[in-house]
């Protein structure tokens, strides 16, 4: 193995080891209209506990993404950090939808993610 594929994947491994700090939440099981009838609660206390998990996971990116040096952080670490948070932001906007068309609109302001950090 040469030396620069050893630096690559130490590189690669310090990447992932970085955006594995943060836990990614579970997916949030909701049903098929027909399916929520009688159970809108419990559905909702889920989808809630799944936004708040959501929130701290993409807090913990950005949190991880200025810790590595912000916008001056190592090109790999911060695509990584950013990809990760604006792959968690689209699923938490799928969630809100299929939870928004199966079950009922959550009052007041959206419970989406932390907004994305700077773009590359």
């Amino acid at each position: 193995m040469t030396l620069t594929k050893i630096l690559g994947a130490a590189l690669l491994c310090s990447a992932a080891n970085v955006a594995l700090a943060c836990e990614f939440p579970p997916l949030v099981v909701i049903p098929a209209k027909e399916a929520t009838v009688g159970k809108e609660d419990a559905i909702r206390a889920a989808t809630a506990t799944y936004f708040t998990a959501m929130q701290a996971y993409t807090k913990c990116l950005q949190d991880e993404l200025a810790a590595s040096g912000g916008d001056s952080a190592p090109p790999l670490t911060k695509a990584v950090l950013v990809q990760r948070n604006n792959l968690a932001v689209a699923e938490a906007q799928a969630v809100l939808k299929n939870f928004t068309d199966n079950v009922a609109p959550i009052p007041g302001p959206s419970p989406g993610p932390s907004p994305q950090p700077p773009a590359r």
